[in-house]
């Protein structure tokens, strides 16, 4: 982790103080890293909580210096352009190309938010655990909050550069589980095993703490919980994994406080946050235009030509994206409901989404058939999914024989729903058989490509860690 990110002792003003009391995620207090007696009561509990939050957000300063939500950057894009769904319009990043090395310039981006999170969400848990001034349920709560957003983080850190796939290996990550001092900066790393351990166990404490529903969508609740352990779980693909995707899955659509919505262009372009899919979004500052201007006015990230020939004959092929002859690439319209000729900022296209409801379903679906289960429910779930982006022929679906080819049905479904949303399109396809992953990806040519190096400004300050396979 860059020494930037460490602090040994930070401060929350008390002007961010005025604030805590409105838990309000575009309110953040000035940092959100913690360490000393700063907690006291539940006012400042809940400032520095919110500073977790901002973590989670990916929040700092656009190139301008406004203040601005950066998800897109972490956990929009680079997964997508890693899933050869979205590439650079600058030119060769080394990251739509399978091409990166620890030096390349977009692979520290998901470490450094990781360990970032973790830090924050440790800061909190030390410094709150001991204070008697919280009330008991309240305090069980804000503890759920942070193991979540501390699993959040490790599960994105294993995921991108841990060999997530072999709990047995030896490459999992720098295992954080206190604060960072001087004593504890660098570390060496810990297995897979471990790292899946600390992370369920994180999940387990956090699905039973916390609620249904909490104070708003951009706050965590149970089922946001229950969806990263699913999450977790279909890429560790152990014994017994596959069941309890489908026990947790399940769960939160049957039981869970949150319905597809009828339409999902509604979600994206009309509704946002109200929409009854949204199990977490991530609130963006009132004044930020980061993301429009990036899809939008830049074009930074257009839509690739794979990704446009899964969408042959799906009607999200007029909503998605439209071509943009000024550029000669296919613009990023997911979240823009403007006039692509005459671009103006739109109220929602600044929002982004952590966690949906259809995630549930195609997860569960995917287990199914990883699992030899019952395919007809398997389809069935696909299909409700798939209708509800307006797609209304289903022949595919029905032809599906046999598990392999149901699997990939739904991982092009994975792909094409959560284009630049949440990363879960390159998890999908790395769950592929690797030949069948390649159709999709042609720049993979080796495992190693499944995960990025560790960045080079871990390696050089760390000489307790150990490189990834092929880096």
């Amino acid at each position: 982790m860059k020494h930037k990110h460490i602090k040994y002792l930070a401060i929350v003003i008390a002007s961010s103080l005025l604030y805590s009391c409105k838990k309000e995620l575009n309110v953040f207090p000035t940092t959100s890293e913690v360490d000393g007696n700063v907690i006291v009561d539940t006012k400042s509990a809940t400032t520095v909580l919110n500073g977790v939050y901002y973590r989670f957000a990916n929040s700092g300063v656009d190139n301008n210096s406004v203040p601005t939500v950066l998800w897109t950057q972490v956990n929009e894009t680079l997964p997508s352009e890693l899933a050869n769904s979205l590439k650079s319009s600058s030119g060769d990043d080394g990251i739509y190309t399978l091409s990166f090395n620890s030096k390349t310039t977009l692979v520290p981006y998901i470490w450094d938010y990781g360990y970032a999170l973790v830090n924050a969400a440790n800061g909190f848990i030390k410094n709150a655990s001991p204070v008697t001034t919280i009330p008991a349920a309240t305090k069980t709560q804000m503890l759920a909050e942070a193991r979540f957003l501390r699993a959040f983080g490790n599960s994105e850190l294993l995921l991108y550069y841990g060999q997530y796939y072999d709990p047995a290996s030896k490459y999992g990550i720098i295992l954080r589980n206190e604060f960072v001092s001087a004593d504890n900066i660098n570390l060496p790393r810990t297995s897979v095993a471990a790292t899946y351990a600390s992370i369920l166990g994180d999940l387990d404490t956090a699905i039973v703490g916390l609620p249904a529903q909490n104070s708003a969508i951009y706050y965590a609740n149970a089922s946001a919980a229950k969806l990263l352990k699913a999450r977790v779980l279909i890429n560790r693909g152990a014994a017994g994994d596959y069941a309890e995707v489908i026990s947790l899955t399940n769960d939160v659509i049957t039981n869970g406080p949150f319905a597809l919505e009828d339409s999902v262009k509604d979600i994206f372009l009309t509704k946002g946050f109200s929409s009854k899919e949204v199990i977490l979004g991530v609130q963006p500052y009132p004044t930020e235009t980061y993301k429009y201007q990036q899809n939008q006015y830049y074009d930074q990230y257009p839509v690739s030509s794979a990704m446009i020939s899964l969408l042959v004959n799906d009607p999200r092929n007029q909503w998605y994206y439209h071509y943009a002859t000024n550029r000669k690439a296919n613009q990023l319209d997911k979240y823009y409901s403007g006039n692509a000729n005459s671009i103006l900022q739109t109220p929602l296209s600044e929002y982004c989404y952590a966690f949906r409801l259809t995630e549930a379903y195609l997860l569960e679906a995917e287990a199914i058939t990883l699992s030899n289960g019952d395919l007809s429910v398997a389809k069935t779930l696909l299909e409700t999914v798939e209708s509800h982006a307006g797609i209304k022929d289903f022949t595919a679906i029905t032809n599906a024989s046999t598990p392999a080819a149901l699997q990939l049905l739904i991982v092009e479904e994975e792909m094409k729903n959560f284009l630049s949303e949440n990363g879960a399109d390159w998890f999908a396809l790395r769950r592929l058989p690797f030949a069948t992953a390649q159709t999709l990806q042609p720049a993979l040519k080796s495992v190693n490509q499944l995960i990025l190096p560790i960045p080079y400004t871990e390696t050089s300050i760390n000489n307790q860690i150990i490189q990834n396979p092929g880096d």
